[in-house]
């Protein structure tokens, strides 16, 4: 007996067309990941800071190698996200240094007095140097 060619079943997620495939359930996981990297960033992650930039290359040319409690100042240190968040909101005022020095002591186990929280510290602008933060679309 001769049976009809058939093709075999396949999920939607491996059915191919001229177009490629098309599969929703990735695409939803792929946009729900994307909003969990970008939304645990803080608001300026991905805006150009040129005071900014300029703080972190000064603590690179002047704290290179000073420790921060179990970790040593180096390049790539400078480069953690968690390190450019607290110190992104430290340089823009939205945290004090009490609570910027607090969070070097918790994740990074350093004294408040050791020479590279001193040096972070001594590379932040004095208040007439500081640029009052951007206004957000008031006019």
């Amino acid at each position: 007996m001769d049976y009809p060619a058939s093709k075999p079943h396949l999920p939607a997620c491996e059915r191919r067309s001229a177009g490629g495939c098309h599969c929703p359930a990735r695409t939803l996981a792929g946009a729900l990941l994307t909003a969990l990297v970008v939304g645990g960033c803080a608001p300026d992650a991905f805006l150009p800071d040129a005071p900014y930039e300029n703080f972190l290359n000064r603590v690179q040319s002047k704290c290179l190698y000073q420790r921060i409690g179990r970790v040593e100042i180096t390049s790539d240190f400078l480069q953690t996200p968690y390190f450019l968040d607290i110190t992104s909101r430290f340089y823009n005022g939205e945290i004090p240094q009490a609570a910027f020095v607090e969070d070097l002591q918790g994740a990074y186990s350093a004294e408040p007095d050791s020479p590279g929280v001193r040096c972070l510290l001594a590379q932040m602008p004095s208040p007439s140097e500081a640029q009052p933060p951007a206004m957000s679309g008031t006019r």
